[in-house]
């Protein structure tokens, strides 16, 4: 009885590259991650959490208040209300406030003392303010000119803030440039593919007929068997073909 190996040529296989197959694309998926992650938290450091506290983000312009926080650094102040300052203000606190009336600047100085008492506005407090950086202390603060309540500091995001302020156009345009570089590298980048061969998957051929080996082990029923299948798959096969001749010739 002989024995017959059916043969079949190697059919390459594309397989697209994934991004974790290079260093680089690994160096620039984290990159791209801790961006992206860097904006949400400045936006919610900057405009959320203020929005959410009454409260608001300003960059600081004089270094009264150095080392706490130095010129060119943005800090972030909860609201407060006038009927609020003198229960909820202590000793310490850094407050933000009007120092005139009429004065649309604001300053941010520490709470060093706190008078309780009625005064002539109707309030029951005044504020002893004093910056850091400074030897005098400053005016009685009433609780009529607080604003807010210091919460957390940036380092030298102001004048990062300030430079974008003044140049919303140039970023605008650039901003406009990178999404149209972006999406022409997009769409005309070729995918890098790796080919692999994959035996097996090709046509069958005809089959070769090799000669009967001697006995060697115990699965040689288990062979036969597996042979009689391919015998009747390839039986099969050639009858399809033949169906096929048939209904091509009519």
């Amino acid at each position: 009885m002989a024995r017959v190996a059916v043969t079949g040529r190697r059919t390459p296989l594309r397989v697209r590259r994934s991004w974790y197959d290079s260093p680089w694309r690994i160096a620039g998926q984290a990159l791209s991650s801790a961006l992206v992650i860097a904006l949400i938290a400045l936006t919610v450091a900057l405009f959320v959490v203020p929005k959410l506290t009454g409260g608001t983000s300003m960059t600081v312009l004089s270094g009264s208040m150095e080392p706490t926080f130095a010129p060119g650094d943005v800090i972030v102040v909860k609201g407060v209300t006038t009927e609020d300052v003198c229960a909820d203000v202590r000793v310490g606190d850094i407050v933000t406030y009007f120092p005139e009336p009429n004065d649309p600047t604001l300053i941010s100085h520490r709470v060093v003392g706190k008078t309780i008492g009625s005064f002539e506005d109707g309030t029951d407090c005044r504020l002893v303010t004093q910056g850091d950086a400074n030897s005098a202390v400053d005016e009685p603060v009433s609780p009529e000119q607080v604003r807010g309540v210091f919460l957390y500091g940036i380092p030298k995001l102001g004048w990062l803030r300030q430079w974008t302020g003044d140049h919303v156009q140039v970023l605008m345009i650039a901003g406009a440039i990178a999404l149209i570089g972006w999406g022409l590298w997009s769409t005309l980048r070729r995918p890098r593919t790796r080919v692999y061969a994959v035996p097996g998957t090709g046509p069958v051929t005809t089959p070769d007929v090799v000669p009967d080996a001697a006995p060697q082990a115990p699965d040689d029923d288990l062979r036969r068997r597996e042979l009689e299948l391919r015998e009747r798959e390839l039986a099969l096969r050639e009858r399809e073909l033949d169906f096929a001749r048939r209904q091509a010739d009519r």
